[in-house]
């Protein structure tokens, strides 16, 4: 090989490792089509209720008050509600607090419940709904719990075991129990 084309065989084929990586690292964070900004950083299955409430800072049924406004956190657009804490499965949350809910999903209903797992937001003065859960309402604390549906999350996210709800199990003793196994997938 010449002297000339030996620097240039070398830089082609750096370029190509580079390239190879670049694409690799694009479709391992679910950005490609129809991916949202906050698929990258998920490192749980949300169809596991045990690593959701690993993830969470705070698990608890709330019913909303009222749909307060938008907000974008770290380019998740979001809506934010003011949800009453009913009862707490994890964290020390009381009264009622601000929760944002990435857009994209069906809105929440004013006057509905739901078993939120949230994340304190950096600002301190609210939280945010775990990035790609699907809130569906209960009817109480004591309804039957319901598994997870296999669609519940984006195709993005590997299909890891699904966890679903004992039979027999309601609401409050399906996440009692996911909050005392909870599995922490977070790196430390």
């Amino acid at each position: 090989m010449s002297d000339l084309l030996r620097p240039l065989a070398v830089a082609t084929a750096g370029m190509t490792v580079l390239a190879a990586a670049v694409w690799g690292a694009y479709g391992l964070t679910g950005l490609q089509e129809g991916g949202s900004s906050g698929e990258a950083v998920t490192l749980y299955d949300p169809r596991d209720a045990r690593q959701v409430a690993g993830t969470a800072d705070d698990v608890f049924a709330g019913t909303v008050v009222r749909r307060s406004g938008e907000r974008d956190v770290y380019g998740v657009f979001s809506d934010l509600y003011a949800v009453r804490v009913g009862h707490v499965f994890k964290g020390q949350l009381r009264g009622t607090v601000a929760v944002s809910y990435e857009q994209g999903h069906e809105p929440l209903a004013k006057g509905s419940s739901y078993v939120f797992a949230t994340g304190q937001v950096p600002d301190g003065q609210s939280h945010a709904v775990l990035l790609e859960t699907t809130l569906t309402p209960i009817t109480g604390l004591t309804a039957p719990a319901r598994a997870p549906s296999l669609d519940s999350a984006p195709a993005s996210v590997p299909a890891m075991s699904t966890v679903s709800a004992p039979a027999g199990r309601t609401v409050a003793q399906y996440w009692t129990w996911a909050v005392r196994h909870e599995i922490d997938v977070s790196p430390r």
